[in-house]
């Protein structure tokens, strides 16, 4: 694989590579990690239910027949309103609404700010539900991925509504001095693929579309960095 790899990044960097340009795509390339099912199999997983898609992390809407929709939201911090038992709100709570569908989406900015859910309780009729996160079952789901992001430097990304197969999108930017080159980009993901058994596909910077090649996913540049520091600490150990 190392000497696949490092080829594949090479070519995918002197795609758009010029030494002589400073834009912003300038020589950039990615590289997809696929974790295999069942990578990460000790990990809780939660789902508010049958018809929830995944809108920002952990928040969900599902649409209902009569026109309604209902938003799950988890970790809503508190506001100046009484807590779900009447008392001051201090802990962060899991909010469950079900309005009117046009509302609720122009209101609870469910791809954006889904705290925002708590602005519900402002609106004339719509259903809400509130309960303590922290003996919620995805409080101990958040409380997994948090250690494994200490440890590993990174959050694995699932998709939508599963937790089946999990990814990440490394990037690299050469001639940055303070930014992952070519080089760290090939060993970070080398390194994931031996841990975990994943698998690598790397894309190049693509000047028309102005952003990198592959699957539309936000990429954390840093994250190469991070990992390359967890993976040094473990080393050291």
């Amino acid at each position: 694989m190392k000497r696949s790899l490092r080829r594949h990044v090479q070519h995918a960097v002197r795609r758009t590579w010029n030494p002589r340009s400073f834009k912003y795509g300038n020589g950039a390339a990615a590289a997809l990690v696929v974790f295999p099912r069942g990578a990460f199999a000790d990990a809780p997983t939660w789902h508010p239910g049958q018809g929830f898609t995944s809108c920002l992390e952990g928040s969900w809407l599902r649409s209902n027949a009569d026109g309604t929709a209902t938003a799950v939201v988890t970790g809503v911090g508190p506001k100046e309103r009484p807590a779900h038992d009447g008392g001051p709100w201090t802990e962060p709570e899991v909010w469950t609404v079900t309005a009117g569908k046009e509302l609720l989406l122009s209101i609870s900015s469910l791809w954006d700010k889904p705290h925002r859910i708590s602005w519900m309780a402002d609106e004339p009729g719509a259903a809400i539900s509130r309960e303590p996160y922290a003996t919620h079952p995805q409080a101990a789901v958040e409380a997994y991925w948090e250690a494994f992001e200490h440890q590993w430097g990174f959050t694995p990304t699932s998709v939508p509504g599963t937790a089946e197969r999990r990814y990440l999108l490394l990037s690299c930017k050469p001639g940055w001095a303070d930014l992952p080159n070519e080089v760290d980009l090939m060993k970070t993901s080398r390194a994931l693929a031996r841990h975990f058994g994943a698998t690598v596909r790397v894309y190049p910077y693509s000047p028309s579309r102005r952003a990198l090649g592959g699957p539309r996913m936000r990429s954390d540049i840093l994250a190469v960095q991070r990992i390359q520091r967890a993976l040094q600490e473990q080393q050291g150990r």
